[in-house]
Formats: structure tokens, sequence, C-alpha cells
């Protein structure tokens, strides 16, 4: 549920460094900001063409604009955040600065171990999937292992109220900035952002026309999920925020209270009804594990596979029973669903950038855009 396997990649302090260092260059000289919402002929890419807002306060060097991935990054300090100061990217649809139109917001989220920039940088195929539609993307942080929802039992002085910060100042920030139609958003995510999609998709229901899936477990009781989810705290410190990460069952507490059934996609299904549902999962059964489960014990490096690659399948495997579960008690609702589970599908971005280019269809539609 919550690591992602990649290839060999920057760290988040190293990109986040780069990041800043190009948009210094940008930023100088810049004006004070423009108003609000952007009208038609303003440069998106203009730095100062934002105004923090809703307790945002920008960090030096941000706003940052990125228009070869059509975006502009932002990171912020937060009283809501405070293991370590967030990040999110906009990202625009083509033409965006020449047209007068509003436009529909799909809030993307990344999984466990990851960052605001895994679907553009580190994996992700946001930008070519995305190229020649019509949609405002938002990529937040979510903190290394928040599983979207807030921490109600950090370490002094430690808030990470991840839920708070997307929904109550990332998103009226962006609809503030830009021009957006705030009755037509959708939510997506991967594994720890695809129980994030499914937690807040329903928890906040009135806002979100469409909830994506992609490997995001269903069920917060379910055998691994629950102690995964009291430990996921700890991927701040892998992340590089040691000296500010909270610690085990910060999120829900260890053993877990029952604020974690607000979250739960399987506790909740009636509130997903009228809502266009998406879920894909793969059953982690590659063929290569099949393999060095028949083979002598050293298979695994005449097949040059790695420790990661079982891991995601180990992890898809998990995964897949509490979609199915899910699916079967949504069935049993009479709750209409797009659900599908992919023979030799791991939990990494092979899995997720299809899916992702198999939902945005049926995301675009349900946008109305």
């Amino acid at each position: 549920m919550t690591h992602q396997t990649h290839a060999h990649r920057p760290s988040r302090r190293t990109m986040l460094a780069g990041t800043a260092a190009a948009a210094a260059m940008t930023t100088a000289g810049s004006m004070a900001a423009a108003p609000a919402a952007q009208a038609t002929g303003t440069d998106p890419f203009d730095p100062g063409a934002y105004t923090a807002s809703h307790g945002l306060r920008f960090e030096s060097g941000f706003p940052a604009p990125v228009p070869s991935k059509r975006s502009i990054d932002f990171r912020v300090s937060t009283d809501q955040v405070k293991t370590f100061p967030p990040s999110f990217r906009v990202m625009l649809p083509e033409g965006y600065a020449d047209t007068e139109r509003t436009y529909p917001v799909l809030l993307l989220l990344h999984g466990g171990w990851g960052m605001f920039l895994d679907w553009t940088e580190r994996g992700g195929n946001a930008v070519g999937a995305t190229a020649g539609q019509d949609v405002i993307v938002v990529m937040p942080d979510g903190g290394g292992g928040s599983f979207y929802s807030n921490a109600n039992f950090p370490r002094p002085g430690l808030e990470a109220n991840w839920e708070t910060f997307i929904i109550e100042q990332v998103l009226p920030f962006v609809h503030d900035s830009f021009r957006t139609d705030p009755s037509r958003m959708a939510i997506a995510g991967l594994s720890m952002g695809g129980f994030g999609s499914l937690a807040l998709g329903q928890k906040y229901d009135s806002s979100f026309l469409s909830v994506s899936a992609y490997s995001g477990p269903a069920d917060v009781t379910a055998p691994g999920v629950d102690a995964t989810i009291a430990l996921a705290p700890l991927a701040d410190a892998q992340n590089g925020y040691w000296q500010t990460t909270n610690l085990p069952g910060a999120v829900w507490g260890w053993p877990a209270s029952d604020v974690r059934f607000q979250y739960d996609p399987l506790s909740n299904v009636e509130r997903y009804r009228g809502k266009r549902l998406f879920l894909r999962c793969g059953d982690g059964l590659n063929p290569d594990l099949h393999k060095i489960i028949e083979a002598a014990p050293d298979i695994a490096a005449q097949l040059g596979l790695s420790i990661a690659k079982i891991q995601a399948d180990v992890t898809e495997i998990g995964v897949k029973p509490t979609n199915v579960d899910f699916h079967d008690a949504l069935d049993a609702a009479g709750i209409e669903h797009d659900f599908a589970v992919w023979p030799g599908h791991e939990h990494d971005w092979d899995t997720w950038n299809r899916a992702f280019a198999e939902d945005l269809p049926g995301i675009m539609a349900a946008l109305r855009a």
C-alpha cells in the first residue's frame, strides 16, 4: 500500500532545491501579485500573478513556473503542517492563457513514500496523458504516510493535518487563483493516494463527481492495511525529514481509534451512490514470481529480479482482496462502479499509468469537459 517501485531518482530535497533555484531567476524583479482569479491574457507562468491566501505563505523562490510541464509549483508554510513545508503543482490545460472559460479540476494524489512531483517527474505520465484535455490538475504533497487523514496523535508542535491542508487550503487557493469551476471536480490517486481518493471522495461527497483509485486499499481493517497505516508516518523520516517525523500511530492511534471509520471505503459504501467510481488493481502474480516459487532459490539472480520488484508483487497481492470486497459490497448495494483486476500487474507505475490513461476519458465525461 505504501512502497512504490521506481528507477533511481533524486531525493525530494534535491528536486525541491532545483525547482527553487530555477524559480529564483524567474521571480527576480517580478511585481506584486495580480487579482486573485486570473483574467484572460494574464501570463499564468508569471510568479507575480499569485497572492498567498487561505493560511498559505509562499516559501522563498516560489511560485516556480515550469512551462515545459504546463505547470506552476508552489511551496508553502502553513500552520496545518509542521513536519516540513509542503508543496503542490498546478498543471494547466493547453491554451489556458488564451481563453475566457473556466475549467474543471482533477485532484491527483501520490502514493506512500511519495511527493507532489510523482505524477509528472518520478514515474507518472500525467503530462502526456492530459495533453489536449481541458482540465486543471492539482497535485499536492500529502505527507509520506498520512493516508490523506489529519494526524490525530502527532508529536507536540508537529501538526500534520494533511486532509485540512488539501481540502481547506490548497483547493480554495486554486479556485481563487485560477479560472476553475468548483462544481466540477474529480479525485484520483495511486496506492496510498488511491485510498485517499476513496476516503476523501466519500467524506466530501458533494465535492467530487468522479472518484478513482489505482491499487488503493479499500478496507482499513484488512490484515496488513491497519499495521501499514500505523507505521506509515515514519515515511517522512525516509524522505529526509527524520527530525520532524511523527511516530507510529500518529494518524489514528495504535491500536487504531474509531476515527478511521470516517475514512474507510468499505464502511461508507452508500456515500458513493450517484458518483462515477473507477477501481483498478493487479493481482500481483507476476510470472517471474511464479518462476521463483517453482524453481531453485538462485533463480532470482538469474532473472535479475530485485527485492523491490518482489515487494511490488506482495503489496498488490494484499491490495487486491480489499478491492474485491469493496466491489462486492458496492454490487450488493446496487451502486454502479467500474472495477477490474489485471492479471500479472504489480504495485508499480506500469499499472498506475495504464489505469490513469484508461480512466481519464471517463473522468472528463463526468466533469462535462
